[in-house]
């Protein structure tokens, strides 16, 4: 990234932490409300979509009055990953891994087997 888009992800970043206003980041930035509008949707956007810890872990926690750094390993480790992994885990196609359902060579494709060449 360019320091320049480092500059935007930062101050848009102040914006979704409620620190500064859209009319502040505009002037910040020598842009226009508008632009920065346009900047702020995508930010969310990309947020929602790829974003997938970021502040909700920490507002899971505290609904679920976890408070110590002991009851936050514990959560994580039965609560949280377990349920993310579920989520998240792409399973098997036609009885093939993803990597050979697209194609993928493994590593026994791509051995010698007998030492001879065929």
């Amino acid at each position: 990234m360019s320091t320049r888009e480092l500059e935007r992800v930062e101050v848009i970043g102040r914006v979704a932490h409620k620190v500064l206003k859209l009319s502040d980041a505009a002037a910040m930035l020598e842009l226009s409300y508008r632009q920065v509008k346009r900047l702020w949707r995508r930010y969310q956007r990309v947020e929602r979509n790829h974003g997938i810890h970021q502040d909700r872990l920490i507002k899971k926690m505290r609904r679920k009055g976890v408070h110590s750094y002991e009851g936050a390993n514990e959560y994580l480790e039965n609560e949280y990953l377990p349920a993310h992994n579920r989520r998240f885990t792409v399973g098997k196609v036609g009885g093939l891994s993803r990597a050979e359902a697209d194609g993928a060579r493994t590593a026994s494709d791509l051995s010698l087997g007998n030492g001879t060449c065929d």
